[in-house]
Formats: C-alpha cells, sequence, structure tokens
C-alpha cells in the first residue's frame, strides 16, 4: 500500500492499532500522534466518515464542520498543554527580554496564542482529511529539510481560524508548492531571523532556541 494511505487503519479501524499513536477516538473522529512528528507534541485530528476523510480539506471544511470538530480540535490543544506543563519548565535567564515567556505555561491562553497552530496543509500529502494540531516549536528529529518546514511556516499552511477559504483561489498545486515549499526562504518561528535556503543553520538555531526557553524538568 502507498504511504499516502498510511493514515488509513486509524480512521476506518482505530481500536486494532496497537501502539500508543492513538489518543482518542470515537464514532466521529480519531486523535493520533503524528509518526513523523515535526515538532515536540504534532498531533493529527482524523474525521472518520469516509466522505469528509476522501475529500480535499481546503473544498470541505466549511462553517458546519468547524462547528463540528470544534470541540475535537480544543482537546487536541489541551493535551499540547498538559504535555508541556508535566515535561518542561520555562528556563529562566538574565538576559531573557520577551515577556511572553514568562507564564506561557501557566496560562493556557497564552500558550495557545503564542505556541499552538491548527490547520491543514493547501496541498495535502496523504490520502485521508487530517487537521494538524501542532505545538510551533519545530523542535524534532523528523524535521529534515526544507519543505518540511515551510509547510508549517508559510502561506502553504492554511490555519483553522483562516477556514472555510470561501471560493478564493490558491492557485495549481504546483504553483503552491514552488511558491512557499521551493522558493519561500527559511524565517525562525521565533525571531523571524532569514536562513535563506540554509536548513542546517535553521535546524542548530532552532535547537538552541528551544533549549533557551525550555529545559526537561
Amino acid at each position: 500500500m502507498s504511504w499516502r494511505y498510511a493514515l488509513k487503519n486509524y480512521v476506518t479501524s482505530p481500536e486494532t492499532v496497537n501502539d500508543d499513536t492513538v489518543i482518542y477516538f470515537d464514532d466521529k473522529v480519531s486523535i493520533i500522534r503524528d509518526s513523523f512528528p515535526k515538532s515536540e507534541c504534532h498531533l493529527l485530528i482524523l474525521p472518520r466518515t469516509m466522505q469528509l476523510s476522501r475529500s480535499h480539506p481546503t473544498k470541505v471544511i466549511d462553517a458546519k464542520f468547524k462547528n463540528e470538530f470544534e470541540s475535537y480540535v480544543n482537546s487536541a490543544i489541551d493535551h499540547i498543554f498538559r504535555h508541556f506543563q508535566e515535561k518542561f519548565r520555562i528556563k529562566k535567564s538574565d538576559d531573557d527580554k520577551d515577556p511572553c515567556w514568562d507564564d506561557i505555561l501557566k496560562d493556557k491562553n497564552k500558550f495557545i496564542r503564542n505556541f499552538v497552530q491548527v490547520g491543514i496543509h493547501s496541498v495535502p500529502s496523504m490520502a485521508n482529511l487530517h487537521i494538524h494540531v501542532i505545538s510551533k516549536d519545530f523542535h524534532s528529529v523528523r524535521l529534515k529539510n526544507k519543505k518540511h518546514y515551510n509547510s508549517f511556516n508559510t502561506g502553504f499552511f492554511i490555519s483553522w481560524d483562516d477556514l472555510p477559504l470561501k471560493g478564493k483561489n490558491l492557485g495549481t498545486d504546483k504553483e503552491i508548492e514552488t511558491t512557499y515549499l521551493k522558493e519561500h526562504d527559511l524565517l525562525c518561528c521565533y525571531c523571524q531571523r532569514n536562513f535563506s535556503n540554509k536548513f542546517g543553520l535553521l535546524k542548530k538555531h532552532l535547537e538552541l532556541e528551544f533549549n533557551s526557553h525550555f529545559e526537561l524538568k
């Protein structure tokens, strides 16, 4: 079976999966850990209705869809917040002049606003519809190239808040991929420093950024 269908079992029969990938499922949805997480926490929300699962997210996610799945999005966000609370504490530094980090693990709304993104890829790589809920650290050994990073940090990623698109024309798949995945510079998600096409340098910088803010409990 093609890797494009790797999510199928989590949609059709999550109860048969024998690892710790599945966090939650019911008749409507499965919430799973991404098997190749691009951040410290990277979850996928999978609608289980085959009609939805086989649909393109930009075409099927409307106000009704969002209303139906909003509670699952919130559950996934809560999971990420708890993970960070349980695993990390904020590293105190004398030269840390950014107040946004002071109480980010105590204030859930601040954490969500600054450190979680929810949305879809404009050109999905997997056959089954999925919504990404991901922490905005990109601190992961699975983040291996420019395409991985820019798929979450450019207009290639469409925020949950910007859906539905209401007929907005994004261009062809090839145009979207060329603009955002190939030609777009690499910009640090913490400080917006431009790394041009130097993914290796960005990767080291992201490691430094993460470790400057978080430490294990």
